[in-house]
């Protein structure tokens, strides 16, 4: 059931849009599921996964309507490979534990992407006059924004406390 008779040129503005929308969602995956290896803490581990997850999930739905809006799947292979390999390049080659200034870094990082995507998507929402996908971008930009408090909230304890999900900076005993 997809929706052949939207107009071409606002058709392929929509499936644009879904596609860069499927590109943040899969760096957004891969960029916390590096993270969740980073980080000692098993809770801060956990939270990394089940945000990866979350992106994983809202790619699913991103996929769901630009098939629903062109009758096919999309090519996922590309944007796949340029997501991953751009998420890779934040993080050390090592995968050892970052410091406390690198964690600072990426958490920063992941809060500017929260905030792109809620642009994207809020923008997006006003684009568009198709109900289901005006729809779905609102639901994204909540998610988005739950995902940015989670990140703002983690850095926030990581400046003021100076320890965050298992780092705290080596002592110098004398």
């Amino acid at each position: 059931m997809y929706r052949v008779n939207y107009t071409n040129e606002k058709n392929n503005l929509l499936l644009g849009i879904f596609k860069e929308a499927i590109s943040i969602e899969i760096y957004g995956m891969e960029y916390y599921s590096i993270f969740s290896e980073i980080v000692d803490d098993d809770g801060a581990k956990a939270l990394f996964r089940g945000l990866a997850r979350d992106e994983g999930e809202h790619r699913e739905w991103l996929e769901k309507e630009y098939k629903a809006l062109s009758g096919k799947s999309i090519d996922i292979g590309l944007l796949n490979e340029k997501g991953r390999e751009k998420a890779r390049g934040i993080f050390p080659e090592s995968l050892e534990p970052m410091s406390m200034a690198e964690t600072e870094d990426a958490l920063r990082l992941g809060i500017r992407t929260e905030e792109r995507s809620i642009e994207l998507y809020s923008s997006s929402a006003k684009k568009t006059d198709l109900r289901s996908s005006k729809d779905l971008f609102l639901k994204l930009v909540g998610f988005e924004e739950g995902h940015k408090r989670i990140l703002e909230e983690a850095l926030y304890y990581l400046e003021q406390k100076g320890t965050w999900y298992g780092y705290s900076p080596p002592t110098i005993e004398g």
